[in-house]
């Protein structure tokens, strides 16, 4: 009995031995693989603006959003695109690529309703297949809401090497630049600072890694497979309930001002960074359109001005904001900023497509002070594809 009872002992402390070793052994395994994907990343792995394959459905908030339909899909191809999937033949396919702020990206709309969708469907034509030299129209959209012209030098430089071709980029551009200055309250002098990753990419290899299960790369990387092997829906209900407390936050603004300090240094960072974005694209081979950023200008009724909520001297998404700018100083900077569009589009021969007259300034094609309804979209997509469409340089051949 007594050395039974010490064989059990030493078989449980054997046990507890082995038990460790294993549990030692799988956490250095496990440290081992983690780092070797974080390295892996760090060398290899691609920045995309969007998680590939993502797909989401918006639920959108009826009372926030009237003017808009229900339901709003977006569909996120390999490349990190709002966009169907390129296609393999890339020789034969007219390949455009959309970028810019938050009315290019059209986030409260469905795929089909923006106007980069638009463009694929006017390209897609077979007289304007023919008219182009091309079997087919692949329009994909990088746009992402509150990236001015710096955050989207960042999102070039490191996706345009990955475009095999690319035979126009189109920008809407300049909007994020003004709300910016407002919100950091309008600085004399812009100061350069790093831009983190995480502000223009939704998937990128850049840290900050950690060993929380939030913080790891392999959790990273798994998120990525899982997206493009099983496909899940994102839901997200109720989206755009917070448009009616930022509207609230302006209606109930303390103080409301109706000019600005001098505009020069958000305009010189503007133009800078823009003459920038046209210099990438044209080495990329690129014909390059800016499409003049629209905004809505009118007589506006107190209703009217009730569905509006931008240009705060802050914030509104990220706390209390209590000092806003009015609509007509706004435009005044929104209209020298197009200026300078203008003056670099001539000075470094590129295209800038005018679309404020293209657009109605009213509630059918607006649903706030930037932002386009379906209606608004029709009409911006379809100019921009006529413009793609007249004088069209032949196209280039493949590049490998």
């Amino acid at each position: 009995m007594i050395l039974a009872a010490i064989e059990a002992s030493q078989l449980a402390v054997f046990y507890t031995f082995c038990a460790g070793v294993a549990l030692s052994v799988g956490v250095a395994l496990f440290v081992l693989v983690e780092l070797l994907a974080r390295a892996w990343m760090a060398r290899k792995a691609p920045y995309f603006v969007w998680t590939p394959f993502a797909r989401t459905r918006l639920e959108l908030d009826r009372a926030a959003l009237p003017s808009l339909p229900p339901t709003a899909h977006w569909e996120i191809n390999s490349q990190g695109e709002r966009g169907a999937e390129p296609p393999a033949d890339t020789a034969r396919t007219y390949r455009v690529l959309v970028t810019g702020g938050s009315a290019a990206e059209c986030y409260f709309l469905d795929q089909k309703d923006t106007w980069a969708e638009v463009i694929a469907r006017e390209l897609g034509a077979p007289d304007a297949l023919a008219k182009l030299g091309a079997q087919r129209v692949h329009v994909g959209n990088t746009a992402r809401s509150l990236v001015a012209c710096e955050e989207i030098e960042l999102m070039l430089r490191r996706t345009l090497p990955r475009y095999e071709r690319l035979d126009a980029v189109v920008f809407l551009v300049g909007a994020s630049d003004v709300v910016h200055w407002l919100e950091k309250k309008t600085p004399a002098r812009i100061e350069p600072k790093p831009i983190p990753a995480s502000q223009v990419f939704a998937w990128h290899p850049e840290g900050p890694f950690g060993w929380s299960p939030r913080t790891l790369a392999l959790r990273r990387i798994a998120s990525l497979w899982n997206k493009r092997l099983r496909r899940p829906i994102e839901v997200r209900e109720r989206a755009g309930k917070r448009l009616d407390d930022a509207r609230a936050m302006r209606q109930r603004a303390k103080e409301l001002l109706d000019r600005t300090p001098n505009p020069a240094p958000m305009l010189d960072h503007f133009e800078t960074h823009l003459r920038r974005l046209v210099e990438l694209c044209r080495a990329k081979g690129a014909r390059v359109v800016i499409a003049r950023q629209p905004w809505l200008e009118k007589q506006l009724t107190p209703d009217e001005r009730a569905l509006l909520w931008n240009f705060g001297a802050g914030r509104p998404y990220a706390g209390e904001v209590t000092t806003y700018y009015a609509h007509e100083a706004v435009w005044k900077l929104l209209t020298q900023v197009d200026e300078r569009a203008v003056r670099v589009a001539n000075e470094l021969g590129v295209e800038a497509l005018e679309l404020n007259s293209i657009v109605p300034r009213d509630f059918e094609h607006y649903y706030d002070e930037l932002h386009h309804t379906p209606k608004g979209c029709e009409l911006l997509g379809r100019a921009v594809a006529r413009q793609l469409l007249t004088q069209s340089a032949p196209r280039t051949p493949a590049r490998s």
